[in-house]
């Protein structure tokens, strides 16, 4: 049986932060979609990695560290993108970004106690 935390997914947070970073600075694809939908991916993403950093660390000192991690690196890459050709940084898509982050965070701190119901920890002896 798979415990949670799980180094596991310590790599699917460091592969969601490098995906965002490269998705974040190449050309922006153009293409029609519904007004609101950039938020949503930026919320869906942050949320992915914060989600992924509070089931991955095992304690909630590195995973609040991992939080506000992301948040700083989407705050870069909103401002680099302000300076990168074709590419706009926006204060929207950085809240955005954040809600995202604190979104995942409770999602893992309900994923944990559910866990940890359904699962409780044997103690030996």
């Amino acid at each position: 049986m798979i415990r949670l935390p799980h180094r596991l997914f310590i790599l699917a947070y460091v592969a969601a932060i490098l995906a965002v970073t490269v998705l974040s600075l190449i050309p922006q694809p153009q293409f029609d979609a519904p007004e609101g939908t950039d938020k949503a991916l930026h919320l869906l993403a942050y949320g992915v990695i914060a989600g992924c950093g509070g089931l991955g660390f095992a304690s909630w000192d590195r995973r609040i560290l991992a939080g506000t991690t992301a948040i700083g690196i989407g705050i870069f890459l909103e401002v680099a993108q302000g300076a990168w050709a074709g590419r706009n940084g926006s204060v929207a898509d950085a809240l955005s970004n954040m809600a995202g982050v604190a979104l995942g965070l409770i999602a893992a701190y309900v994923v944990l106690k559910l866990w940890d119901r359904s699962y409780p920890a044997r103690v030996n002896g």
